[in-house]
């Protein structure tokens, strides 16, 4: 049985959910929240929402594909 991720924003703890805004931060390859993101705009490779940055960063679509399909 594979075991499940359950994504989280690595500053506020919550989990991360489609249709929030997301920002991938360059520097240490995480997802987290756009209001919580503290990262310097040069450093942000992508933002948009949740199942957008998913779909568009392949590495984490392996990871957390079961979040966007149910």
């Amino acid at each position: 049985m594979e075991k499940k991720v359950i994504p989280h924003c690595p500053i506020c703890l919550e989990e991360m959910k489609m249709g929030q805004r997301v920002v991938l931060d360059g520097t240490f390859k995480g997802i987290s929240h756009a209001d919580c993101s503290y990262s310097p705009l040069v450093e942000v490779e992508d933002q948009g929402l949740y199942e957008e940055i998913i779909r568009r960063n392949q590495r984490w679509l392996k990871q957390f594909n079961h979040t966007i399909m149910h």
